[in-house]
């Protein structure tokens, strides 16, 4: 490896702070630049499958997550018009090795993930600050960026973009790449447990199958807040994730189905939403020092709730192929190879998962009916390519 053992992290989102952690404890300075005056933590739930409490594991923080998180038992397929449970699938038995299902607050493994950076000596967090531009030579890689009042150079063996859907970095290695809408937009918020009937407390996911869309929702922070997520068809794009959105504009959506997932509904004061979009599989994500990871590099659909899951895995195999390495560039294609198969197929499926979800009339009966017959085993045993990935020993 070059003499410096400097790379810089585009993004100090979920991949990137998993990035800087694996950097750092494997022997690198990182330099995290992240274009925000400061973190913020969006009110917003995540699930954490097996593959990803897996990989947060091999972080470190996944004790500390798992104090303020819930273990998921189930996954309740429901019938968004009769209120009926299609299938139920445990999923404390989705993994062979014990890896727990988590439901998190979004905001509570961003504070470990940032907690857990900013306490390392090797990792130096540069807020409101962005990459500008960047060049490639023979030593690695040298960033300018700018912050208010002021700019700045830093050289490295690496640049690692992590900086998002809409990343610059992106655009400027590949600027026929246009991140996709996929005319839905879902619509987010987070509510006491109080809030809403007892039996929603429980530590299961409700995904609830519909006229015109879906809705899912969970409990988080312990069990006392449940995170709502609406998705449906909507001509509404921004690049804003975070827009607020009135419940009186979703309630049409939702004027047919059954009074159960209504009550949820209509607990809701106030929504946030944000327009869905992904990017199809790239051919190469980067060249010579220079390379992407997360969102970056793979925008996915959330119905399989593998986005976040997917840029902490990028973060292990990025780590584990840079550590030890004597040429940066050939450890980054290495890296490339090793996941674009996996990311590519998680957002392919992705994309046939939400059209599966957004079946009607005789299409949705026939989906139910195959539902139940596969079984709650049968369905996450069709998934099991995406729970019982290992990416800290790339174990299949």
């Amino acid at each position: 490896m070059a003499r410096s053992r400097t790379v810089i992290v585009a993004g100090a989102g979920i991949g990137g702070l998993a990035a800087a952690l694996v950097l750092a404890k494997a022997g690198f300075r990182v330099v995290l630049c992240e274009r925000a005056a400061k973190i913020e933590t969006i009110g917003a739930g995540i699930q954490l499958s097996p593959n990803a409490t897996r990989a947060l594991a091999a972080l470190g923080v996944l004790q500390r997550l798992r104090e303020r998180a819930v273990e998921a038992r189930s996954l309740k397929v429901c019938d968004g018009k009769t209120g009926a449970v299609i299938v139920e699938a445990p999923l404390n038995a989705a993994s062979a090795d014990g890896a727990p299902w988590l439901l998190a607050a979004r905001a509570d493994l961003q504070q470990e993930l940032y907690l857990a950076a900013v306490d390392h000596p090797d990792i130096e967090l540069e807020l409101g600050t962005t990459i500008t531009d960047f060049a490639a030579h023979p030593r690695g890689v040298t960033a300018h960026s700018s912050r208010p009042g002021k700019g700045k150079e830093q050289n490295g063996i690496a640049l690692i973009a992590a900086d998002g859907l809409w990343s610059g970095i992106r655009t400027r290695l590949h600027p026929d790449a246009k991140p996709v809408f996929h005319n839905l937009v879902a619509w987010r918020a987070v509510l006491q447990a109080s809030q809403v009937p007892a039996p929603f407390s429980e530590p299961a996911v409700r995904l609830w199958l519909g006229p015109g869309g879906h809705l899912v929702h969970y409990p988080v922070a312990g069990g006392a807040r449940i995170n709502v997520v609406a998705i449906f068809a909507d001509q509404w794009r921004s690049e804003d994730w975070n827009a607020a959105a009135d419940t009186k504009s979703l309630a049409p959506a939702f004027a047919r189905w059954a009074a159960a997932p209504r009550a949820v509904l209509s607990a809701v004061g106030e929504f946030r939403r944000w327009a869905l979009h992904d990017l199809p599989p790239l051919a190469r994500w980067g060249r010579g020092a220079l390379t992407l990871l997360g969102d970056a590099a793979h925008p996915m659909l959330p119905f399989l709730a593998q986005g976040a899951a997917a840029a902490i895995e990028d973060a292990l195999v990025l780590g584990r192929h840079l550590k030890g390495a004597s040429d940066a560039p050939t450890a980054l294609r290495a890296y490339e190879s090793e996941r674009r198969s996996r990311t590519g197929r998680l957002q392919t499926a992705a994309r046939s998962t939400g059209l599966y979800y957004r079946l009607s009339g005789p299409f949705a009966f026939a989906r139910n009916v195959a539902l139940r017959t596969m079984g709650g085993g049968g369905l996450i045993k069709r998934n099991e390519w995406i729970y019982d990935y290992d990416a800290g020993s790339a174990r299949r």
